[in-house]
């Protein structure tokens, strides 16, 4: 009868040998969009698909996907382009806030990127939308923040 209910008391604890023990995971956080490291603008292009840098320009690419089942397909592309946009100002307000800029200066600075090339419609309804900001050169982030130069990871 001990033996019983010692083997009752014991059972609950041990893990059936088919059912795998839960594993936790964890993943480094990605490092920030962009920082500043002394006189030096670092941009960390290698983490984020979304952000490069072409020719002293920060090029932030925006996604979205077009409703399908709107039965106007002109007002579909058209609202996946809108998203698409208000998804590369997000990405440069994210930049922005990196940098350590307030949330409405960020907003406002974006809102100062243009655009970089004719969005790109793909047959699965994805549109995808280019803006650009200037970094280098004349009127460029980096001189404006009084910077020297720009890094690129």
């Amino acid at each position: 009868m001990r033996l019983l209910l010692t083997l009752l008391l014991i059972v609950p604890f041990i893990a059936p040998a088919d059912e795998p023990l839960p594993i936790e995971l964890t993943e480094e956080p990605l490092p920030p969009r962009a920082q500043i490291d002394d006189d030096t603008l670092v941009v960390f292009t290698a983490y984020y698909d979304d952000m490069t840098v072409e020719e002293g320009l920060l090029v932030v690419t925006g996604r979205a996907t077009a409703n399908t089942e709107n039965p106007n397909v002109a007002q579909a592309r058209a609202m996946a382009q809108k998203t698409a946009k208000f998804a590369a100002r997000a990405a440069l307000i994210e930049f922005f806030t990196d940098l350590g800029f307030a949330k409405k200066d960020a907003e406002t600075n974006a809102g100062y990127a243009t655009e970089y090339a004719d969005p790109v419609y793909f047959p699965d309804g994805t549109v995808e939308v280019y803006l650009k900001i200037s970094l280098e050169g004349d009127g460029g982030l980096v001189s404006a923040m009084g910077l020297e130069t720009l890094v690129e990871h």
